[in-house]
């Protein structure tokens, strides 16, 4: 395929004091995409400067205002760029860059929005996490009555049209639910893919 035919995929990343891993996951992410994006959420810390200097393109709060409304930031630069495929993924290490491919693989194949689910490694989730999980899980389907194992995580992919479609509200962390709502008020389709986690001690 030539280079202009492929679809412009742009990995990106909410961050909010995260310079000890934003330098090595942008340049892990970089081999996926056309441009890493992060969007600093008010760090106090290093993180936009060493997402810059790794190579990544950074829109910063001045504030911290959540993480909702760091994921709209996201959705809104990606659509004024034009990007073909979104990929987020969170940027405290807990997400693995080399499983971004599974996910362009099934928004390629016909998908609006991928979430990546942490089922495949549910033994190595805190019991808590997964009770927690499974309760979000079954308010997500009451709402829109789409049934996922993960309705959580944020590792995801979004589709030129859901990333032109989606409107979004919520400013913290209910967006998650509220995408998949969204999404299927739209007609969007929404799948899983298998992802793998790991939890650092410092992470969210």
């Amino acid at each position: 395929m030539d280079e202009s035919e492929r679809p412009k995929t742009i990995v990106a990343m909410p961050a909010y004091n995260e310079e000890k891993y934003i330098g090595s996951l942008i340049l892990l992410a970089k081999q996926y995409a056309n441009e890493v994006l992060i969007v600093d959420d008010g760090s106090t810390d290093y993180t936009a400067k060493i997402a810059e200097i790794a190579g990544a393109s950074v829109v910063r709060h001045a504030i911290n205002r959540g993480y909702g409304n760091t994921i709209r930031t996201i959705l809104a630069e990606s659509n004024n760029l034009k990007a073909d495929i979104l990929v987020i993924l969170d940027a405290d290490s807990q997400h693995n860059p080399d499983e971004i491919p599974s996910l362009i693989k099934a928004i390629s194949e016909g998908s609006d929005v991928v979430i990546g689910s942490r089922e495949m490694q549910k033994n190595k989730i805190a019991f808590y996490r997964r009770i927690g999980q499974r309760v979000l899980a079954r308010l997500t389907y009451i709402a829109s009555r789409k049934k996922l194992s993960d309705t959580e995580s944020g590792f995801r992919a979004y589709s030129r049209k859901a990333i032109a479609e989606l409107e979004l509200k919520e400013k913290g962390m209910a967006i998650s639910s509220e995408i998949v709502s969204a999404a299927t008020r739209k007609g969007l389709k929404v799948t899983e893919v298998p992802i793998s986690v790991t939890y650092t001690k410092d992470g969210s």
